[in-house]
């Protein structure tokens, strides 16, 4: 039978975005995209993905996208290893997400908001530095955007993960912490990882108003993602 699911995508027409709407679309969850360009989004996630026209810039775009969905997974962000000034940064990475949340609220939304960011955002060290440098103080926005999350009233999933590879998922153990790591190439972890992370916490009980960081263990098979997902515990509220 189809699933009375309905996630909405953004982020979802390339990197994690992709392949969190592709695999979701493959277990028979219906997936919306958001994307400022409807052709190319179509071109990229197939016709079995619902696109909607809209910019996460542009409140007033917003409601079509998120009218009746039950989850936003949201991993827009400025494009990695290109240099952004920190206006595109502010206004993708931390604007984007409240005008997300604000929308939310007015249509009435209910179902869970779950987040992609980086680790390190308030840890110190020389990777870190070098990324708020070369990328607008992506950090700082992005740990900005963690707060307008936690306070917005609705229901959370906050995901940290280490640096980024194009490899496939499986080939690691993954570390599920939730206590902050700093930004290094010591902490990695696949794409098809995190998008097998977000599909095993779009519903999860313990994921419920938490945070968490994952990256990369030692190699060989990872523990089921639910099993992991079991030991977390809820943020202590602000």
């Amino acid at each position: 039978m189809p699933s009375e699911r309905h996630v909405l995508v953004i982020g979802g027409t390339r990197g994690t975005g992709l392949l969190i709407a592709q695999l979701l679309t493959q277990r028979g969850i219906a997936v919306r995209a958001l994307a400022r360009d409807p052709a190319r989004a179509t071109r990229a996630l197939g016709p079995s993905v619902e696109v909607v026209a809209g910019d996460i810039t542009r409140p007033e775009s917003l409601p079509p996208a998120i009218e009746g969905v039950s989850h936003i997974v949201f991993t827009a962000g400025r494009r990695s290893n290109r240099p952004a000034t920190e206006d595109a940064v502010r206004d993708t990475e931390y604007q984007g997400v409240v005008n997300t949340l604000h929308a939310a609220r007015d249509a009435g939304f209910a179902g869970r908001f779950l987040y992609m960011t980086a680790i390190g955002a308030s840890t110190r060290s020389f990777a870190a530095a070098f990324l708020n440098l070369f990328k607008g103080n992506t950090l700082h926005w992005r740990e900005r955007a963690e707060g307008e999350i936690r306070s917005a009233g609705v229901d959370y999933t906050i995901i940290r993960c280490g640096v980024l590879t194009d490899s496939p998922a499986g080939e690691h153990a993954i570390t599920m912490s939730q206590t902050r790591l700093p930004l290094s190439l010591r902490y990695r972890i696949s794409r098809a990882d995190v998008a097998e992370c977000f599909a095993a916490a779009l519903e999860h009980p313990r994921a419920s108003r938490a945070t968490f960081e994952i990256v990369w263990g030692r190699r060989g098979s990872p523990e089921p993602w639910p099993r992991m997902l079991d030991r977390l515990q809820s943020d202590t509220p602000q």
